[in-house]
């Protein structure tokens, strides 16, 4: 196997190095293909409701750089670093001459052009680290097991949906699995030591994302380091420190030289970014959460195991189920077996790290789908070969996986956030359970309200939950709910009523969206109600 994906003292010599790096450069390849394909095409016409905030950052982020304003690239606590390199450079480095030129309005040609690169280079990007990623697990795992792993990971309604937005989670996600996977192959596969620099680099990156990654990533490469048994061995130790110190400083390095804020002040820059994680983390979310049918400020820690069995993809899933089944008699190497317990045991470390604090949405253990994946992929791998003896049959049996994955994921097309694990009922029971909708559902309501809405003083009264999303959208006035006796409309949003945040009907109910069986929003026209009133 590393003979086949990573040519080196295992090949024998120039002419089977050169087919080894050609043989991982055509999956790469593949894999970048199949990964763009749902994240470039399906429409962008869904506006979440976080990304207005970071379509701004993005400009005033490239107005920085541009004006060599250093400090001025500290946008945000989160930080979203990475984001904002790559928003900027598909906006370009452009000054900001007004408030408006920084703001999302996407009825405006030239702002929604903007938009949609911005959203265009982060799919890209995604997609080229979900391929590196498979090249990765090929290392632990094995060819095949990693083969399906990126075939469940580019048609994972759930990942694909996060990954082609501009936001933070998608790009964390696949950053934070290269960091482990390299770890892995490093201290547990017998990797060089490139494995280590990569690993370093994309932790680095990977905090540059978010600052979630500072609370999780160093739990999990630890583990990782320790569970060698270096220390057991001779020089153990020795090695161990060295190796993690040598994984934190091209970490730093990496942060210090892709973060202008931190040339001039990397000191306090740091603090900020630390302050930021302790007080967003530390409380629950201002909106508060909704589970098990109750409105409640902290879901507990059963929150994050029961969102990811319903965003899960079935076959993940399924093949989870499989990889915990007794192997005995089955196919697949020993060290691929250690290694998808390495990457389980790593899965569980970060929602054990998230769910510790009280603030909680679905989105924040979307990390774990990449490890999780890789293991269900080796779990259903070796369920075929345990079923089917015949090579022949059993590349089929494997090959018609991946084509049920993808008829799952075109299910979801084009809002892949609605995807629920029909194992569980899908979205009608999601609903009941944990919150559902980030901006999906409204823009049958956006182009209902542009088209009869003429006057810019006419208004919208909205949830708070949605109202950065609607204001990019709409033409008219949006003002928050709890205030709609002014208002033209009213809309009604499924995640503020889940948080009993619901507002009067008063009016007409002219619009109802509904996505795979779930009423998202309703619009009510408020007019007759304030003239009969």
């Amino acid at each position: 196997m590393a003979g086949w994906f990573w040519p080196g003292r295992a090949a024998l010599g120039v002419g089977e190095r050169r087919a080894g790096w050609a043989r991982s450069a055509g999956v790469f390849v593949l894999v970048l293909a199949l990964a763009a394909l749902p994240r470039l095409t399906s429409g962008h016409t869904l506006v979440t409701a976080d990304e207005p905030r970071w379509f701004t950052r993005t400009i005033q982020f490239g107005a920085a750089v541009a004006a060599r304003d250093w400090a001025g690239t500290y946008q945000s606590g989160h930080p979203g670093v990475t984001v904002l390199w790559l928003g900027a450079l598909a906006t370009g480095f452009q000054p900001v001459r007004s408030a408006e030129d920084s703001t999302l309005r996407t009825f405006s040609e030239p702002v929604r052009a903007e938009f949609w690169a911005a959203r265009r280079t982060l799919a890209l990007a995604a997609s080229a680290l979900l391929a590196l990623v498979v090249l990765l697990a090929a290392r632990v795992v094995g060819m095949w097991a990693a083969l399906l792993g990126g075939v469940l990971l580019a048609l994972d309604p759930w990942l694909v949906a996060h990954s082609r937005i501009l936001h933070l989670d998608g790009l964390l996600s696949l950053l934070a699995a290269v960091a482990v996977l390299s770890s892995l192959a490093y201290w547990q596969c017998q990797g060089g030591s490139g494995f280590l620099v990569l690993s370093g680099v994309a932790a680095g990156l990977a905090v540059l994302t978010k600052s979630s990654a500072l609370a999780f990533l160093p739990p999990v490469l630890l583990l990782l380091a320790t569970g060698g048994a270096w220390p057991a061995r001779p020089g153990g130790w020795r090695r161990l420190l060295q190796g993690l110190g040598l994984q934190a400083g091209i970490a730093s390095v990496t942060a210090l030289i892709v973060w202008p804020a931190l040339w001039v002040d990397p000191l306090g820059t740091t603090l900020r970014v630390l302050r930021f994680g302790l007080e967003t983390g530390g409380v629950s979310h201002g909106l508060g959460s909704f589970f098990l049918g109750h409105e409640i400020n902290d879901p507990g820690p059963l929150f994050y195991p029961v969102a990811l069995a319903f965003r899960l993809s079935p076959l993940a899933l399924l093949g989870l189920v499989a990889w915990a089944l007794p192997r005995r008699g089955w196919l697949g190497r020993m060290d691929s077996m250690r290694a998808t317990r390495w990457l389980a045991a790593s899965a569980v470390v970060i929602v054990l790290v998230m769910a510790a604090a009280p603030k909680k949405q679905d989105r924040y253990v979307l990390p774990t789908v990449p490890l999780v994946s890789v293991v269900a992929a080796t779990g259903l791998c070796r369920a075929v070969a345990a079923t089917i003896s015949r090579a022949e049959p059993r590349s089929l049996a494997v090959g018609g996986l991946g084509l049920a994955q993808l008829a799952l994921c075109a299910s979801t097309r084009p809002v892949f956030f609605s995807a629920y694990s029909p194992l569980l009922g899908g979205g009608a029971v999601a609903q009941q359970v944990i919150p559902v909708g980030w901006g999906e559902g409204l823009r049958p309501i956006v182009r209902y309200l542009n088209q009869r809405l003429s006057s810019p003083g006419q208004t919208v009264a909205v949830p708070t939950t949605v109202r950065l999303a609607l204001e990019a959208q709409l033409r008219a006035r949006v003002r928050e709910n709890s205030s709609p006796r002014h208002a033209d409309y009213q809309v009604t949003y499924i995640n503020a009523e889940q948080r009993g945040h619901g507002a009067s009907k008063d009016g007409r109910l002219v619009l109802t969206v509904r996505i795979n069986g779930v009423d998202y929003a309703h619009l009510y026209d408020l007019q007759p109600a304030r003239v009969n009133g």
